[in-house]
């Protein structure tokens, strides 16, 4: 399997792109303080404060994801894959992998602008990367070497996805 243009050779440190992070932080803040705008100006009844209320909730928790994000840094190593969150380390060495996932998320009519998510287990540790991370194409490629050269199971949706995009 020959690699693609945009892959880069290993180590490789990946993060997601703050540019982006700060569009859908962003998003998160305008959906929670229009949802509390709307309950503290309008005083609405329970029938319709409880819906706006838990809607102001969801953007407040989407608007503390993107936060929790920007302090990710994901190491693609020839040895391991390494999340880095804080002070807090999860490896996976890539002798230990058991699985590997990729799904493609699209919403509404918008099918050619979604996103791909790419899970990774083993050795007790998770972990989660998607399409908004600036070397995801790298990632994304030793990944699925690894599982190919390991012979681990694939689940049909992640065969069609690496079949896709040629991996």
């Amino acid at each position: 399997m020959g690699r693609p243009a945009e892959v880069k050779s290993l180590p490789v440190t990946v993060r997601y792109v703050p540019a982006l992070l700060r569009w859908e932080l962003a998003k998160g803040a305008a959906g929670t303080l229009g949802g509390l705008a709307i309950l503290l100006s309008l005083n609405p009844s329970l029938w319709v404060g409880g819906p706006v209320a838990a809607v102001s909730a969801l953007f407040a928790g989407y608007g503390w994801q993107q936060v929790r994000r920007r302090r990710l840094a994901f190491e693609w190593t020839e040895e391991r894959a390494s999340l880095r969150e804080g002070a807090r380390l999860r490896t996976i060495p890539w002798a230990a992998l058991e699985r590997v996932q990729l799904k493609y998320y699209a919403f509404g009519r918008r099918a050619e602008r979604g996103t791909l998510v790419l899970s990774l287990a083993g050795a007790g540790q998770r972990m989660k990367l998607d399409s908004g991370a600036d070397e995801f194409a790298t990632a994304l490629f030793y990944a699925a070497q690894v599982a190919r050269s390991r012979s681990l199971a694939i689940d049909p949706t992640t065969q069609a996805n690496f079949e896709q995009l040629g991996l």
